[in-house]
């Protein structure tokens, strides 16, 4: 049975809708630069493929739709950074958010997205094949004040996986293929876990995923935002490993 791959960007859009822009609590300068650390620049370009992708259009500070709906179920609503963010990565107020924004949020752009997340994975498996979400992401060279999980030693490259839904022949495919390229490389180091729709998850095991966080000192300058020499060559090693698999 063919597995089809599906690429799943959450977090690269920089866009705030001009609706929201006065919750802000921050000057235009500030939020430029909690922009420039929180958002995964140029993951959109970098997974540069001809797979499936679903490409969230909004920038996480408005709506992060990798959290869990539940407030009470997610981790990060303590740090402020629930769906709904209200805290900067170094736990300052960010924007001011009433229960009124965030059902409108929930309602216009979380529960939309993930309805059509759903039903991508669902066309696949419809066409008798296995389904592979490749949730692709970027980090920090150096941790950031909001993190849970500081490990100092951050790798080029983490790759995150789920017991039921990332069966070994992935992970070990994917480890190989990036050190064979010449990446460092840490399996749910610093960052675990990847996503899977709720419709299929601990149930459907015809839906695999994986978590691809790259580290963005090797493609950009972090403190400008300006693309390196580097990118070029990790957009086509990424190219060259994603195909390879399919």
């Amino acid at each position: 049975m063919k597995t089809e791959i599906l690429i799943h960007l959450p977090h690269s859009s920089y866009f705030i809708p001009k609706e929201y822009k006065h919750l802000f609590l921050i000057d235009e300068k500030k939020l430029k630069k909690e922009q420039l650390l929180m958002t995964d620049s140029y993951t959109d370009e970098l997974f540069n493929t001809k797979n499936k992708k679903i490409i969230f259009p909004i920038s996480r500070l408005i709506c992060d739709v990798e959290r869990f709906r539940n407030e009470q179920d997610e981790e990060m609503t303590k740090q402020g950074m629930w769906i709904c963010y209200t805290k900067t990565h170094n736990q300052k107020n960010l924007k001011k958010v009433t229960k009124a924004h965030k059902q409108e949020i929930l309602k216009k752009y979380y529960d939309k997205h993930h309805k059509l997340f759903e039903e991508k994975v669902e066309n696949i498996l419809n066409t008798n094949k296995k389904c592979l979400i490749i949730d692709a992401h970027s980090f920090s060279s150096k941790a950031l004040p909001y993190e849970l999980y500081k490990e100092e030693a951050r790798p080029e490259i983490c790759l995150g996986t789920d017991d039921f839904h990332t069966n070994k022949e992935i992970t070990n495919y994917f480890k190989k293929a990036f050190k064979d390229k010449g990446y460092e490389v840490k399996i749910n180091s610093p960052f675990k876990g990847t996503i899977v729709p709720l419709k299929f998850y601990k149930k459907e095991n015809k839906v695999q995923s994986i978590m691809i966080e790259i580290n963005r000192s090797i493609y950009m300058n972090e403190e400008t935002g300006e693309k390196t020499k580097r990118f070029v060559t990790l957009q086509k090693d990424l190219k060259e490993i994603i195909y390879s698999f399919s």
